[in-house]
């Protein structure tokens, strides 16, 4: 029986060249959201339509804010992106027991929680927004995307969780390749001292 072929180690150039996890490449989405939306506020689907385009205008604020926040080295584990994502839960089910579709602002409320999910949380996450989200869409009595409403928020989640989690891992390698480079550069080239005992 043949062995399985063992795997490469990764050179230090590649994990050097590693692509990191933009937040820019997560914030487009919320337009996928809101267009829809202000189409139905503005043909007349909510008897408010001014305070509905506040709200989604603040719903936008706020999930921008957690992403790019949870994304920034320096403020990933500040209180700032927890904050964010705090304020993100009741908006977005305040928006979604009022607007038709709001349904769809779930998978973008589970992709800013994942994001700011710390150790063992991401279960909740994983969890606790599809079932928020068929809870909704049984309250509404919108049969017919109860089954795809929670699927699209556990995918979602788990899609960012997994390319976090990868993310992370690449930059505790490059951490780890510098720290040994340094290490090797001070036993490879020892400082030289004076010799005190010896007389010139």
């Amino acid at each position: 029986m043949a062995e399985p072929p063992r795997r490469r180690r990764l050179t230090d150039d590649e994990i050097a060249r590693a692509p990191r996890f933009s937040p820019y490449l997560l914030l487009p989405w919320v337009l996928l959201a809101l267009v829809p939306l202000v189409s139905d506020v503005l043909h007349g689907q909510y008897p408010r339509p001014m305070l509905a385009m506040l709200v989604l205008g603040i719903f936008a604020v706020l999930y921008c804010g957690t992403v790019v926040t949870a994304l920034r080295p320096r403020l990933h584990h500040t209180r700032l992106p927890m904050l964010f994502a705090a304020l993100l839960v009741p908006v977005t089910a305040l928006l979604a027991g009022a607007l038709p579709h709001a349904f769809l602002l779930y998978p973008l409320l589970a992709v800013a929680l994942a994001l700011v999910a710390p150790g063992r949380w991401y279960l909740l996450v994983l969890l606790g927004v599809p079932a928020l989200s068929g809870l909704t869409l049984w309250m509404r009595s919108q049969y017919d995307v109860i089954v795809y409403g929670p699927l699209g928020c556990f995918l979602a989640a788990a899609l960012v969780l997994a390319l976090f989690r990868l993310s992370m891992v690449t930059e505790q390698l490059k951490e780890a390749r510098r720290a040994h480079a340094e290490r090797h550069a001070e036993h490879t080239h020892p400082e030289r001292r004076p010799d005190d005992g010896k007389s010139a």
